[in-house]
């Protein structure tokens, strides 16, 4: 699933183990995968300037979600996409077998 989102905290992320891919990319490039993605833009401000719903419902991502992030740096709009991934640590033996330990 994909989720338009304004502000990025660990929490949203429904796994223990995870790691994070971010890509900064062009307002085009932002504005192309927001297409059929989910609004969780909770600042007004920045979902007007993205032509996106104002939403302020948590994010619930999951593996192989994406986050893309429109975050307001120094008064600029600075565009992320953020591929949610499994951890790049090896899993224990106990891991592999029984899961998260």
């Amino acid at each position: 699933m994909k989720f338009v989102i304004s502000g990025y905290s660990p929490n949203m992320i429904q796994a223990t183990d995870f790691s994070l891919d971010w890509h900064q990319v062009s307002e085009e490039e932002f504005q192309a995968l927001i297409y059929d993605a989910y609004s969780c833009v909770n600042h007004e401000d920045i979902a007007s300037a993205i032509n996106v719903a104002h939403n302020k419902e948590p994010v619930h991502a999951r593996i192989g979600d994406i986050l893309l992030y429109a975050n307001m740096e120094r008064g600029q709009l600075k565009f992320y996409c953020i591929l949610v991934c499994n951890s790049l640590r090896e899993l224990i033996r106990e891991e592999e077998l029984y899961g998260e330990i």
